[in-house]
């Protein structure tokens, strides 16, 4: 009897795989942990500056998390700064110089810098320049509201104050100089008895002034290169019609505050007797000083 045997060999392959239910990437949101707002103090204001002026507010904000920042202004009585005087106007401004609204609902998104607390930024406020407003103190209170991924955060209530300084500004024009300046000459040419000229005075000043009008030869035009007898020649001057007593050497009138800062005043002069006198050039300088009386 015959036995046969047999191997039956075979594979299964059973494919394995596994499974991932994918799901959403949780987003960390933004997590605000301190706001913190440094303004400016110690503010002073030159009305008749040359150039605006501006002070930084500094916004300091603790955070983690994916989180970006938006502000929003509100004043809280106009947006400017009030005082003794017409209002002291301002702006805000973010790094790149653009403005920031000051209605409490637009936001501006700013650029904040990373520091080891968290995020900060600068803000410009800035004073334009010829306001000229009274001597004093002015101030506002704001509401800064600051925003994280759109969503309000928190409104910070801050003031700001400066102090407008006393200042005057003058310059003169003569008939030898076209614009305004320092200095200007009042050319007679062939001097003549009773030959007048006149200049003016441009006068800016946030609160009464005085005038102080000084000769340097004591009312006398005085040969340039002579001394002696007829050698000089008297003249007569007037500031706004009124006549300066010039022989003690200086003569002052006073004014109240003028108008929105600026205003124009009249300086003239008249030769007097010029018979018998040397031939040649003659010459005086007048002084015009500005002085704050407040």
């Amino acid at each position: 009897m015959s036995r046969f045997s047999f191997w039956l060999l075979g594979c299964l392959l059973i494919p394995l795989a596994t499974v991932v239910h994918a799901s959403e990437v949780e987003v960390e949101s933004c997590r605000v942990s301190s706001i913190s707002l440094e303004g400016p103090t110690g503010l002073v204001y030159y009305p008749f500056a040359s150039r605006d002026e501006v002070s930084p507010l500094r916004l300091t904000i603790g955070a983690s998390g994916r989180c970006r920042f938006g502000i929003a202004l509100l004043p809280g009585s106009g947006a400017q700064l009030q005082g003794p005087g017409q209002p002291l106007k301002l702006s805000f401004h973010d790094r790149g110089d653009r403005f920031i609204p000051m209605n409490g609902s637009e936001q501006r998104w700013l650029n904040f810098e990373r520091v080891s607390k968290g995020y900060m930024v600068d803000l410009a406020v800035r004073f334009p320049v010829g306001q000229a407003r009274r001597v004093g103190d002015y101030r506002n209170a704001f509401v800064l509201r600051v925003f994280s991924n759109g969503q309000l955060v928190r409104d910070i209530d801050f003031q700001l104050a400066a102090r407008v300084a006393p200042q005057a500004n003058l310059q003169l024009a003569g008939n030898a100089e076209g614009q305004l300046g320092r200095g200007a000459g009042m050319n007679f040419g062939e001097l003549e008895t009773g030959e007048s000229l006149s200049a003016l005075l441009a006068v800016r000043a946030n609160g009464a002034y005085s005038l102080a009008v000084a000769s340097e030869n004591y009312g006398q035009l005085q040969h340039v290169s002579l001394r002696g007898e007829n050698t000089s020649i008297p003249y007569s001057a007037w500031l706004d019609g009124q006549k300066l007593s010039l022989q003690s050497g200086k003569d002052s009138r006073s004014f109240p505050a003028p108008n929105n800062g600026r205003e124009l005043r009249n300086i003239s002069v008249q030769i007097g007797e010029t018979k018998g006198r040397i031939a040649g050039k003659y010459r005086d300088t007048l002084r015009v000083t500005v002085t704050l009386l407040e």
